[in-house]
């Protein structure tokens, strides 16, 4: 007869005591990949920091989404090891050490920096959101309200987590805390469909005028899930659905969403950074883009024809152009292979 060293829990309890473990590891892994983009835009935007604008200020951002990240990952670590190790004989078990025990500084402070930190992450894609939409105010204010409320909210959330007495389970917590992921992930879900609804526009827009062959690093399937943090939104969509419900499977979200709320903006620089990122003039010329024809016919002077491509690839500053203009470069000693008609 073979003997158990299981505790004496119900199946429930149990099954809740694993979420919580397997969380943090989940979590932990969510920081690895924060750290490692932490180094790669570190390196992308010091090195590039004499010929880019903003670079500066962009280091500063990802130093603050790091430091919280840090602390957040660095405090759920520790009252982890509180609930499994040295409290571990609490009454109920660490299940219920979890939960009752969670106005504990370790508690508070990683819930209040992971709220903090989504303040940052829901800031920069309301700013990349108004960017690929060539910098209109009009458009951007429902979600400004949305990020304004959501700030409001969080921050009486937590007010709150610091009384005595409230915990993030608590009755005046969770009826305040769902109201404000539901704006914040509803906004981060409205603003994801929206930039990837932009970028469609402009890969199709762009694929019609140079043909499907030509590709384009602000277009790509890639571009479309890091520009709208779509992440975030998925990892978010599905813990608030599960701390709703007050499922334990909340537990395996949680730790993960306190670091995608730190990975989403990381991805989004780095790609700044590498010069793969809309930008305003970015937006102005895919949406200024004028072809004067999508074939030109050149008659030479022997009465042969040629026909001549309406769009060639070129530089950013190439100058747009029509057949006319090319048969008066011409004239002026200026050859076809330096006459190039592109966006500006």
């Amino acid at each position: 007869m073979s003997t158990s060293w299981a505790p004496d829990e119900t199946a429930a309890q149990l099954w809740n005591e694993r979420c919580i473990f397997i969380g943090q590891f989940i979590g932990a892994f969510g920081y690895g990949v924060h750290l490692t983009l932490f180094v790669q835009c570190v390196h992308a935007l010091y090195s590039g920091r004499k010929t880019r604008r903003h670079s500066w200020e962009l280091l500063l951002f990802i130093f603050i989404l790091f430091a919280l990240g840090n602390i957040g990952n660095a405090t759920s670590i520790f009252y982890a090891q509180k609930t499994f190790i040295d409290d571990r004989n609490y009454p109920g078990g660490p299940g219920a050490y979890f939960f009752e025990q969670s106005t504990q500084w370790a508690a508070v402070l990683c819930n209040s920096v992971y709220i903090v930190n989504t303040w940052f992450q829901d800031g920069l894609l309301l700013y990349r959101f108004w960017t690929i939409y060539s910098r209109n105010y009009y458009i951007a204010v429902v979600p400004a309200l949305m990020f304004l409320t959501s700030l409001i909210l969080s921050a009486i959330v937590i007010v709150i987590l610091n009384r005595p007495g409230n915990t993030f389970w608590t009755a005046l917590s969770v009826k305040l805390a769902i109201p404000y992921w539901a704006i914040s992930i509803s906004m981060t879900v409205i603003l994801t469909a929206l930039i990837a609804g932009r970028l469609l526009f402009m890969r199709y827009r762009l694929k019609k005028l140079v043909g499907a062959s030509s590709s384009m690093p602000y277009v790509t399937i890639t571009a479309m899930l890091v520009e709208s943090a779509a992440i975030y939104s998925i990892n978010g969509i599905i813990f608030l659905v599960t701390y709703g419900l007050n499922d334990p499977t909340q537990n395996l979200w949680l730790p993960v969403l306190g670091q995608t709320q730190s990975i989403a903006p990381l991805l989004i620089i780095l790609r700044v950074a590498q010069g793969q990122a809309f930008t305003g003039a970015t937006v102005d010329q895919l949406t200024s883009m004028r072809f004067a024809r999508t074939q030109a016919t050149h008659t030479t002077n022997d009465g042969s024809s040629t026909v001549l491509d309406a769009f060639r690839s070129a530089p950013k500053n190439a100058r747009v152009g029509s057949h006319q203009d090319l048969e008066q470069k011409e004239d002026e000693g200026e050859t076809e292979s330096e006459f190039r008609v592109a966006v500006v």
